[in-house]
């Protein structure tokens, strides 16, 4: 999400002038897919293209999946840097909270086993913090 700003200001010759700034707030976003579900995580990738108008990085993390480079041309992805990293459960935690903590992408993370509220609050501060978009996705 991009929230905008706006200054208007009447200069010396009369004439109004405005100005916009904007600033990025990241948020954490939650989706819970069933097991049987048609849904891919990789699908998720032009959602967050579309909060790309800084340039940042795409990371996708999930377990044992590799990225399409002809799906990503398809869906207009190819000038995008995507990064996948295979995650595994053990250090997805610690993976998520450093590339948050870089500040320089949005992420689509596929997270294995159980999240506690704690940690569900970590990434979203983080997210929030370095104003990444996260797309958490739950298997059940």
């Amino acid at each position: 999400m991009q929230q905008l700003s706006f200054k208007i200001d009447k200069s010396a010759s009369g004439r109004f002038t405005s100005s916009v700034q904007t600033s990025s707030r990241g948020s954490l976003t939650e989706i819970a897919i069933g097991n049987d579900s048609a849904i891919q995580p990789l699908q998720f990738l032009p959602i967050l293209a579309q909060c790309n108008a800084n340039q940042r990085w795409l990371m996708w993390l999930s377990p044992h999946q590799r990225v399409n480079k002809r799906w990503l041309e398809s869906v207009g992805l190819q000038h995008t840097p995507v990064i996948h990293i295979d995650l595994c459960e053990d250090t997805q935690y610690a993976l998520s909270t450093k590339i948050l903590a870089a500040g320089n992408s949005h992420m689509i993370m596929e997270w294995q086993g159980n999240l506690s509220d704690s940690q569900r609050e970590a990434i979203r501060q983080h997210a929030i913090d370095s104003g990444s978009q996260v797309i958490l996705l739950r298997r059940g």
